[in-house]
């Protein structure tokens, strides 16, 4: 396998974790078919889950009259929101270091729609 196709692999497969899908925004592979994939990808990922966590955050201020109930929502809804996130960062990765174009459940299709908006400002 080729080094370039070895760092188009890695930058796709950190794409998923965190805010790293800036790193294939400027990377030299960056329009790569892969590569952008899987970091809009990653970015529609970070995005919503930021998303969740705030709401979670504004949820918890609204239940911050009672202690006991702060507390079993903030365990149940972290667990929940970090599960899925977890689910979807293993399938993505798996899905880059394969070279395979999955879509993530619930997150994709957002993905590919932000792709064809960006593609549609470049032209």
């Amino acid at each position: 396998m080729s080094e370039s196709n070895d760092n188009i692999r890695l930058l796709s497969a950190i794409s998923y974790i965190l805010v790293f899908f800036i790193v294939g925004h400027f990377a030299v592979e960056k329009d790569n078919p892969d590569l952008r994939f899987h970091k809009y990808q990653g970015a529609v990922l970070f995005a919503v889950f930021a998303v969740l966590y705030s709401l979670e955050g504004l949820i918890l201020l609204v239940l911050s009259f009672s202690s006991s109930l702060q507390m079993m929502a903030a365990f149940l809804l972290t667990g929940a929101i970090t599960l899925a996130y977890l689910f979807l960062v293993f399938f993505g990765v798996s899905a880059a270091l394969q070279f395979q174009q999955k879509q993530l459940p619930f997150i994709g299709f957002f993905a590919v729609r932000l792709r064809g908006m960006m593609d549609e400002r470049k032209k």
